[in-house]
């Protein structure tokens, strides 16, 4: 029996079923894989002097971009994976670059999210994302979404929401895409 799209959302939205990570269901942002979009301009934090990451100064190493925002507990909630990911692959040249975007008013103030990375011990990059354009340009629709980009730049998996919520084992996949880049 073949059900609608509308119903198979309803099922989740409603917690009849599990939701499947669209990670789970395409290996790669598009279905051929391209080149990630360059950052749009905007505040960084937790980089020198303040200057801008871009992914061509990662070349041959893969990254790992979060995108995330300080009141969602879903984010909160990815923290430690991304701790215990960094702990495992930074020293194999894996790093993390984080887009803050806002979804409500306090979450556009700079000062706030500052707290917020103290508060959260983040020590990666984060870009400020005030005007979602960096949110627009990757096409990202849910807090948090996990991107894993190759050496040469490429998005080869993303991940939307909890990575380990209910068991859902995206940290482990998140490794085992990260062995895999690394191999």
């Amino acid at each position: 029996m073949k059900h609608s799209p509308f119903a198979a959302l309803l099922a989740v939205s409603l917690g009849l079923v599990p939701a499947i990570p669209l990670a789970q269901v395409a290996p790669s942002v598009r279905p051929n894989p391209d080149q990630a979009p360059p950052f749009a301009e905007g505040q960084w934090l937790n980089t020198k002097d303040g200057k801008p990451v871009t992914l061509a100064s990662r070349r041959g190493k893969p990254t790992l971009v979060a995108f995330w925002t300080f009141a969602c507990s879903n984010c909160h909630a990815n923290f430690p994976a991304y701790d215990r990911l960094l702990a495992k692959y930074r020293p194999k040249g894996v790093e993390m670059i984080s887009v803050h975007t806002p979804e409500i008013e306090i979450e556009r103030d700079v000062e706030e999210v500052k707290k917020r990375i103290a508060k959260y011990k983040i020590d990666y990059p984060v870009l400020i994302d005030n005007k979602n354009a960096n949110w627009n340009r990757w096409k990202v629709n849910v807090w948090p979404t996990l991107f894993v980009i190759d050496g040469e730049g490429v998005a080869r998996y993303y991940w939307r929401g909890e990575l380990n919520w209910k068991g859902a084992g995206g940290e482990a996949k998140i490794g085992e895409i990260l062995d895999k880049l690394l191999a």
